[in-house]
């Protein structure tokens, strides 16, 4: 078949068609290239103001934990019932302030009453039985006293009737009969005045034991009087220190026995913290180091004091720290209250550390991300902390001092090879 001979216009036709095919399919490689970079991993695009970034530093790094917790008393305990009795009423409720005098609850107990009644009419009829028995050995006293008068008296006469017939026996006046009968009731005069004063001596004895046993009766009934009225009064519960009511445990009509709790007053004098430390931080917790407690009050001030003791066991998840703090504390301090605590642990000197990035923990291994290309992109790197505190941690490898990393959450590009900056 002979060469059909194309015309130059079909010709430059042709040129065209065949040079915009080629520029159509280099404008689709590049726009599948710009659609590789933002959908493939090393081509993932972030924005800068959604990033956290922190530069590696080098220094001393201080130690702290940082824990919630509340302030407790240090000082409360359970008013019980002192003695046995049904609660006619119940005068104040969790939260009251009360001081040592305030009535928490009214008991009633008749048997209690007669028995403080009974012990009354004792007592006074001890009183009025000593009373008695003094004038009664006071009478018996004086007895014995004339008796002893009148043989002093008739002593003395015989003592001079032998006297005077001593010298009339000599000239025969007297007969030595008669003086002789004289002599011997002068010596039974002078026997009795002894004996009656050894009576009255034995008496003035028996007179005082008498009289002691039974100011020891009343003495003892006067303390069961007092004791029976202790317990009419204790029937009106006191709270027995100032403080706060932080529980009650009973109601009206409610029988209680001896010892029965009947509420819980903690004292607002001395308060101490109680920080609840993650178990992978308080290892490092020990009694006597210092702690900054802030106090969620109105101007939110902040009370340094001091661990006072560090639980042995995980509660709940945490481990209880008591934090011991200054007396004085300020306006709104109350049993309750939330508390934030940071713990100084120790000082690492001269190492590297970096802002704690999201979920880093002590002693671990985690993939962070690095800025490289003057920060316009972002590479991953194994990198191993230490020891933690409650904004940084230490870096031993991987980073190094003035590098930057993102610390914000990078789950989103998580896996990328190259992560571009914006």
């Amino acid at each position: 078949m002979p060469d059909i001979q194309l015309s130059r216009s079909v010709r430059r036709r042709r040129r065209t068609l065949r040079y915009g095919l080629i520029l159509a399919g280099i404008a689709a490689l590049v726009a599948a290239g710009v659609l590789l970079l933002v959908l493939l991993p090393g081509g993932t695009a972030v924005s800068r103001s959604a990033l956290l970034i922190a530069p590696v530093k080098a220094g001393h790094l201080a130690i702290r934990v940082q824990a919630p917790g509340t302030l407790e008393p240090k000082v409360r305990r359970w008013v019980t019932a002192a003695v046995p009795g049904v609660v006619e009423s119940v005068n104040v409720q969790p939260g009251d302030h009360v001081k040592a005098g305030t009535v928490l609850a009214v008991l009633g107990n008749p048997k209690l009453n007669a028995d403080l009644i009974s012990a009354r009419a004792d007592l006074a009829t001890a009183r009025a039985t000593l009373v008695s028995l003094k004038a009664q050995l006071q009478n018996q006293l004086l007895d014995l006293q004339t008796t002893l008068a009148s043989a002093q008296a008739d002593s003395k006469a015989s003592a001079f009737k032998v006297k005077a017939q001593r010298e009339l026996v000599a000239d025969h006046i007297v007969s030595r009969l008669d003086y002789e009968r004289s002599r011997l009731d002068a010596q039974k005069y002078a026997q009795q005045v002894s004996l009656t004063k050894q009576r009255i001596a034995s008496f003035r004895d028996n007179m005082a034991a008498q009289i002691k046993a039974q100011h020891a009766k009343v003495s003892a009934l006067e303390a069961a009087l007092d004791e029976k009225h202790s317990e009419v009064d204790s029937l009106k519960v006191t709270a027995g220190m100032s403080g706060v009511v932080q529980n009650i445990a009973v109601q009206t009509g409610q029988t209680l026995s001896l010892g029965g709790n009947i509420a819980r007053v903690a004292s607002l004098q001395h308060l101490n913290a109680v920080l609840q430390v993650s178990p992978s931080e308080a290892s490092g917790v020990a009694v006597g180091q210092p702690v900054s407690v802030s106090l969620d009050v109105g101007s939110d001030p902040k009370i340094h004091g001091t661990v006072t003791r560090v639980a042995p066991a995980v509660s709940d998840g945490s481990v209880d720290v008591d934090v011991g703090l200054p007396g004085g504390l300020p306006n709104g301090a109350r049993p309750k209250l939330s508390v934030s605590g940071t713990i100084a642990i120790a000082t690492l000197p001269h190492t590297r550390y970096v802002q704690r990035p999201v979920y880093s923990k002590p002693n671990s291994t985690q993939t962070l991300y690095k800025l490289v290309d003057g920060g316009g992109a972002a590479i991953p790197v194994q990198v191993r902390f230490g020891r933690a505190s409650a904004q940084e941690i230490q870096v031993l490898s991987g980073l190094k001092p003035g590098d930057r990393v993102i610390v914000s959450d990078t789950s989103d590009f998580a896996g990328a090879g190259r992560v571009r900056i914006r």
